[in-house]
């Protein structure tokens, strides 16, 4: 059969002959190509060619055990040659890829047949024949998690690779490729497995890990990392049974804001004369900061998401004599603080008072305090903070640290409207107006609605305000109204002005302010007379309409009112209702009739936004200065 071949067949060798006779016959007759290899494989048992093209014919053939035979033997016969470790390159990729497409998940498939003792021998050569070292700690990790108990032997040296190549690749740069299968794949490996790893070595990997996930989840990279936080706190599940540390089993168990920080709280106080011993506050410090930073964080995401902002500010707080019952439930709510949190949306805000527990356990000793220093610019936590350290003061009360921090937030929208209510608090209310003025001038878009609980039964009380016209004009609306109504405390009598002022400002939450409008018209009633030029610009609310018409008529009181565009201050004129002057009377009626029309029509948002801004000096002359 070798002796008969034509011209241009003579040019090849007998073992090229045979090879490309079975490549012939492949496609018309399998069985016939096989037996031209068996022929082949016979006649030159050491040909790599041959013995690669049965492996080709195998693998085409679909035929795993087959192909997995084929390839051992031209592992094991030619380790070096060049093909195969083509082929050698492309079970290893497919191995490691996520995504499979037919030909992978036949060479994953055919791994599996290879023999166990040359997949680990395969896998340790192909690591160490790899240039680039990404390739290489890739390949380490394949070893790895095929051969867990390899882990002591490779695990080590896989870490220091990867420490080493992202101090000369990446210095400075927390989020990179290197640091990535450190945190992500190799310390779940080595934490898992029966490996030691000295105390300085596992705090420095713990912190690398810790580093890693903090700002991966700040800024999220193209290629998703799923579950980070649950990832992190593997790493400090394993890590710190590593180091011995207690609190490394609550790392293992669900997840939950109160739960996590209760257990914190316990070992605080169970180790309280322990709080300078390094060990005791190693632990302590990293589980708390972790546990802290993943509240502030989900605490973050839902005040700020997609749909709707909320703003932290000062709300109003009142006293109140409830039921035992209830006492019990406000008790629980403000703790030892006198402090509730409330929000305009479903959720409460509740992840603010426990940050707070946490970052004063940070601060329950010297020694932790300056720990926390330390980790702070260790971790670069500065980004995660600063936001909270404002909220904290608020939380806290110190009003004057409050209006120092401000002005370093990002969003000054924000900031001038927590600097109107930091500045309500301090009584500096010519500051505060002018923050309100700032803000109602640049009022969002969307309307939402307004609140019903910035006054709640409390010694003080936060409040997560949405970032929309109505319930920023409502809250604004109430400082001004509050700070006006200071005046009626005052001894002496309160100005037309500074009731006046008092009627617009109402509108807005009516009928909250319902027991305003008694002091009011009270007062009104008292005096015989009420004078607001400002009237028919800006009241339009018809309960309130209703009710000063009442005291205008005789049975009602009949008070003097001046407030047609043509009457009052303009002309010094009063329009009384002695009956001198029926036109007047008349006069008065319609236009009460017309501020009633508008009621419903006028959008109210608009009319109080203009009543701030242009307003300003008149506004200014009501307040305690």
């Amino acid at each position: 059969m070798l002796e008969k071949t034509s011209a241009p067949d003579n040019q090849l060798s007998k073992e090229d002959y045979l090879i490309m006779r079975a490549k012939e016959a492949l496609p018309v007759d399998i069985y016939a190509a096989k037996s031209w290899l068996i022929t082949a494989r016979s006649l030159f048992p050491h040909s790599a060619k041959i013995q690669f093209e049965s492996y080709r014919i195998e693998k085409l053939s679909k035929n795993v055990k087959e192909a997995a035979k084929c390839f051992s033997e031209i592992f094991q016969n030619f380790p070096d040659d060049r093909e195969i470790w083509k082929e050698i390159e492309m079970v290893t990729a497919c191995l490691r890829s996520e995504q499979c497409d037919t030909e992978a998940e036949f060479l994953c498939q055919m791994f599996q047949h290879i023999p166990q003792d040359l997949q680990h021998r395969l896998l340790v050569m192909t690591a160490d024949h790899s240039e680039d070292t990404m390739e290489h700690c890739k390949l380490l990790l394949l070893l790895l998690r095929r051969f867990p108990q390899t882990i002591a032997t490779h695990g080590p040296r896989l870490v220091e690779t990867l420490l080493t190549a992202e101090k000369h690749s990446h210095p400075g740069r927390t989020v990179n490729g290197f640091r990535r299968l450190l945190a992500c794949d190799a310390l779940p490996l080595l934490g898992a497995a029966p490996v030691e790893l000295n105390s300085r070595l596992s705090l420095r990997l713990l912190y690398k890990a810790v580093e890693f996930y903090l700002a991966y989840i700040q800024q999220p990279q193209d290629a998703q990392i799923q579950n980070p936080w649950e990832r992190l706190f593997q790493i400090v599940e394993l890590i710190g049974s590593k180091l011995g540390w207690e609190l490394s089993s609550l790392f293992s168990t669900p997840w939950s804001h109160e739960s996590y920080s209760e257990r914190l709280q316990q070992y605080a106080i169970a180790h309280s004369t322990g709080l300078c011993e390094e060990p005791i506050v190693r632990q302590l410090l990293i589980c708390t900061i972790v546990v802290l930073l993943r509240i502030l964080n989900e605490h973050a995401a839902l005040i700020n998401n997609d749909e709707t902002m909320y703003c932290l500010v000062e709300a109003f707080g009142e006293a109140t004599h409830s039921s035992a019952e209830s006492k019990l439930k406000k008790r629980k709510r403000e703790e030892s603080t006198g402090v509730i949190v409330t929000s305009d949306s479903e959720y409460n805000g509740g992840g603010l008072p426990l940050a707070v527990k946490l970052w004063d356990l940070l601060h329950s000793s010297d020694f932790l305090q300056r720990e926390i220093g330390k980790l702070n610019q260790q971790l670069r936590l500065d980004s995660w903070l600063n936001s909270f350290l404002t909220d904290l003061a608020m939380y806290k009360g110190l009003h004057h640290e409050v209006l120092a921090r401000l002005p370093q937030e990002a969003n000054s929208f924000s900031a001038n409207l927590r600097m109107a209510s930091t500045c309500f608090f301090l009584k500096d209310y010519k500051t505060m107006l002018e923050y309100i003025v700032l803000v109602a001038s640049s009022l969002p878009t969307a309307s939402g609605k307004v609140s019903h609980n910035l006054t709640v039964p409390s010694v003080r009380h936060l409040h997560y305000l949405t970032l929309a016209r109505f319930p920023i004009l409502q809250y604004c609306c109430r400082l001004l109204l509050l700070a006006i109504k200071e005046n009626f405390s005052l001894p002496g009598s309160v100005g037309d002005l500074a009731i006046g002022h008092a009627l617009v400002l109402m509108q807005i939450d009516w009928p909250q302010e319902a027991s305003t409008l008694t002091t009011i018209t009270e007062r009104i009633l008292n005096r015989g007379s009420f004078a607001y030029p400002l009237f028919q610009a800006y009241i339009i609310c018809v309960d309130i309409l209703e009710e000063l018409t009442y005291i205008w008529t005789d049975h009602g009181g009949g008070v003097s009112l001046d407030i047609t565009a043509s009457s009052g201050v303009v002309q010094n004129r009063r329009i009384t209702t002695r009956g001198a002057d029926k036109g007047v009377r008349e006069e008065v009626k319609q236009a009460m009739r017309r501020q009633a029309a508008r009621d419903g029509i006028d959008p109210l948002d608009e009319l109080l936004q203009k009543f701030i801004v242009n307003e300003k000096t008149a506004i200014m002359h009501s307040l305690i200065i």
